[in-house]
């Protein structure tokens, strides 16, 4: 395969600026070391931005037009070196000359839907698009590709998307919009009544924006994040940066205290040291009747144990296995939590992807297990809990 020579990547999606994007970030440079080229553009990416990094690069000037090219919309990908030796055999080995492939991506999945929640269980979808041998797909300029290999004369002359076409057995994850989930899967646990809400650690106010669609409430969100913190601005009523144990909530009537009907921890409470902490805190910003919402990964899915069983826990830039995930959570050690921070589920709803088949009849007739198929096929707990009023927390 002729190999990449440069990498055009769009930046404008600010990389760097969560511990998750920088991981995914360094990540991503790994998969393609040195002596690539890496040209970064603070342009949204376009044929003219590309051409414009291409041509203001010293690096780029000796390249000839075949010198292969990767461009990326931008850095929030995990693409496995897999997929870029059949991108490149692709673009090798194509009969009409295409100017460019594109991967795939969760925008544009291939024919074959992915099934994968974890690092590993990407690998052995893609080896799965591997083994079919399907036709490329000429590009009809619907879809807006993350990924395409091309050279830097198609690049110069601006024609990358004249002939190009989708590589089948191409894929490659987009995790751009981690801070900016709306969680509308969350909306029908919202309690009856509910008139001024909480979001920690919601990132951009995705939610909270829903919620106000919904419900019309007052929205509020506290979030460590001064970058998600700017854009939660525009959509959010009110923004609380900083760290939400110490955030003293100044101009709220008692510091907050019993200000919230409803506080939610959206895939937040696994990145807390001391969850139990939180919950503490949540309680006594409650107001009477108030009630938290939580959604919370479980480890014990099946995607996990199929990994273990390989050996491997890959820590990667969301997900079950999110490089800033600290503790980890079943639906037994996740009602502990909430029991010793008195707290009593009033609603659970298990977000289900379930075990292949074969899968499942293998390790329910394994000797010596206890075999739990509700905890493997359970991808995520979401639950609404309220406090109890008897205890030591009371």
């Amino acid at each position: 395969m002729t190999p990449i020579a440069l990498v055009i990547v769009s930046t404008a999606s600010s990389p760097l600026s969560s511990e998750e994007f920088r991981h995914g970030w360094d990540q991503l440079h790994r998969v393609l070391p040195p002596p690539t080229v890496w040209l970064e553009t603070q342009a949204l990416a376009s044929p003219q931005a590309w051409h414009q990094a291409l041509e203001q690069a010293p690096a780029a000037a000796p390249l000839d037009g075949n010198a292969r090219v990767l461009l990326l919309r931008h850095g929030h990908a995990m693409i496995d070196p897999d997929v870029l030796e059949r991108l490149g055999q692709a673009l090798d080995d194509a009969q009409d000359a295409p100017t460019a492939v594109h991967a795939f991506d969760p925008g544009f999945p291939p024919a074959l839907a992915p099934d994968y929640c974890t690092v590993r269980g990407m690998e052995r979808y893609l080896e799965q698009l591997g083994a079919r041998e399907l036709p490329l797909l000429p590009d009809s300029g619907q879809h807006v590709p993350l990924v395409t290999l091309t050279t830097v004369a198609a690049v110069r002359a601006g024609t990358v998307r004249s002939s190009a076409h989708w590589v089948p057995g191409a894929f490659v994850h987009d995790f751009a919009s981690y801070h900016q989930a709306r969680r509308e899967d969350m909306l029908p646990l919202l309690p009856a009544g509910v008139a001024r809400v909480l979001d920690v650690g919601g990132g951009e106010g995705g939610f909270l924006q829903a919620v106000k669609e919904l419900r019309g409430c007052e929205t509020h969100l506290a979030e460590y994040s001064q970058e998600a913190c700017r854009t939660a601005r525009t959509q959010v009523d009110h923004v609380w940066q900083g760290d939400f144990l110490t955030q003293p909530f100044d101009g709220l009537l008692g510091q907050g205290q019993g200000a919230f009907d409803c506080i939610s921890f959206l895939d937040v409470l696994e990145h807390a040291n001391d969850p139990r902490a939180w919950l503490a805190r949540a309680r006594g910003l409650l107001a009477p009747g108030g009630s938290v919402l939580i959604s919370i990964p479980n480890v014990g899915h099946w995607g996990v144990m199929a990994d273990l069983i390989e050996g491997r826990w890959d820590y990667c830039p969301l997900g079950i296995h999110c490089v800033t995930h600290v503790r980890f959570f079943t639906w037994k050690t996740l009602q502990d939590l909430l029991a010793s921070a008195g707290f009593a589920v009033e609603h659970l709803e298990r977000v289900q992807v379930p075990a292949p088949a074969d899968w499942a009849s293998h390790w329910a007739h394994t000797p010596r297990l206890k075999a739990d198929p509700v905890s493997w096929n359970t991808y995520a707990f979401l639950v609404r809990a309220t406090p109890l009023k008897e205890g030591p927390w009371a």
